[in-house]
């Protein structure tokens, strides 16, 4: 596809981990940002790398979200499913915050949408997984993220869905996902599928850059480390120990990000040893 040249209008909602590391980006490459957040800390950072910056508190309060989201070319939505918050009422509350924004993502002209979504709405599956495997949420979080990418499937004519694998990079180094912690790693023996934050941020810069919309990708490192051995050597290099490892999940899911891969996304830290570098962005 034919890459946009123009500099794009974009908002961010949920500029959090994740979505602030890409206002970063898109701020340095040209874009206008807009950006909306919780908390005032990070809407100070926002307005630091050149962002305009929202508070937006859904259900709560809407007040912004047309500001933020009018005369917009591309809306970028960040927003986490509240799984360990809300538990099983999680998937109403998220579709009542998506409910709210959607007479405005829908109004004329309407702003293209990229929704990241997560690789666990594929659940327990086993082998090798793309994007026409059948969905099997099994948490709270992934059965809100399944009904949000229906919801906006039905709703939406030009979105884009990013199923991300679990997420690495500045902050977020995986020795401290078991490293100095009274749990032992369960099934070890499970393939371990993550990607790097910078990675995201490309695949959503492509995106935009190659018009690519309508369509569902995966996000993953092509390495699959055994899930044992990985959280344990990412331990050690930070000088943690672990408690132990739990057998099995020897057949469990190995997630393909092929698809993206054929559009021209090359990740920066597509390897094991590179799942271990914070990165810079």
């Amino acid at each position: 596809m034919q890459e946009r040249a123009n500099k794009e209008r974009i908002s961010i909602l949920g500029a959090g981990w994740l979505g602030l590391a890409c206002a970063r980006r898109l701020v340095a490459a040209g874009h206008s940002v807009s950006g909306s957040s919780r908390g005032a800390e990070t809407r100070e950072e926002l307005r630091a790398i050149g962002a305009v910056a929202y508070s937006l508190d859904l259900p709560q309060s809407a007040e912004n979200a047309s500001e933020l989201l009018g005369d917009r070319d591309v809306v970028i939505l960040t927003l986490p499913p509240g799984g360990r918050q809300y538990g099983a009422a999680a998937t109403e509350r998220y579709l009542e915050k998506l409910g709210i924004l959607l007479p405005l993502l829908k109004q004329k002209p309407s702003p293209r949408v990229i929704y990241t979504s997560s690789t666990g709405v594929y659940g327990a599956a086993t082998g090798t997984v793309d994007e026409s495997s059948p969905l099997a949420p099994d948490t709270h979080s992934s059965r809100a993220v399944v009904a949000a990418e229906v919801l906006l499937r039905e709703n939406l004519s030009e979105l884009t869905i990013l199923r991300l694998a679990g997420l690495v990079g500045p902050g977020r180094h995986p020795g401290r996902f078991y490293g100095g912690r009274d749990r032992p790693i369960p099934q070890a023996d499970a393939p371990v599928n993550l990607v790097h934050q910078l990675d995201v941020v490309r695949a959503i810069e492509m995106v935009i850059a190659q018009n690519l919309w309508g369509m569902t990708f995966n996000v993953c490192a092509t390495a699959h480390p055994q899930k044992g051995e990985f959280y344990g050597d990412a331990a050690k290099s930070l000088g943690l120990s672990i408690a132990g490892t739990l057998p099995g999940g020897e057949n469990a899911k190995v997630i393909s990000s092929d698809n993206l891969r054929r559009r021209g996304w090359q990740p920066a830290f597509d390897a094991a040893e590179d799942l271990l570098l914070p990165g810079q962005m």
